[in-house]
């Protein structure tokens, strides 16, 4: 398998259970990625373990594709006949990450280009980390300095 849970963190607040994961072979790179399973504050629907590498491991190709969607951000994927959207993705990078051409008509029905094509330059992947709640930090800094006062 090519994704990996690191950690797994839930948030006090809101149920959501954030999976850390890397990930292998995402165009060459391997990613850090955070991601999120809803259970809306329902602790016994948290997965861990097997079922939660399943979960992830099902995921896979969802996760690559954002990441390509981030690294290519401004990318016009066709999508190929009988190929998922990370086969679409993945043969439009090896095929030169470029946006077709866009031909239209003008007034005089003449062929015109109305867009060049583009070459899609690839951006740096920086791993990602989930949204910062500050009130949530806070009460856990105010929590912990209790404790330490109380010891």
């Amino acid at each position: 398998m090519s994704v990996q849970i690191d950690k797994t963190k839930t948030h006090p607040t809101d149920g959501y259970q954030w999976i850390y994961v890397t990930i292998d072979n995402v165009d060459g790179d391997t990613c850090k990625y955070v991601t999120s399973q809803p259970f809306n504050g329902d602790s016994s629907g948290i997965l861990s373990g097997d079922d939660l590498q399943s979960y992830i491991d099902e995921r896979e190709d969802i996760y690559k594709t954002r990441i390509l969607g981030i690294m290519y951000q401004d990318s016009k994927v066709p999508k190929l006949n009988g190929k998922s959207e990370l086969e679409s993705f993945e043969k439009w990078v090896s095929d030169g990450c470029k946006n077709a051409e866009v031909k239209g008509t003008d007034a005089n029905g003449e062929e015109i280009t109305i867009k060049a094509e583009e070459v899609i330059e690839k951006k740096a992947w920086v791993d990602v980390e989930p949204p910062v709640d500050t009130s949530s930090l806070i009460a856990e800094l105010q929590d912990k300095v209790t404790a330490l006062e109380n010891a």
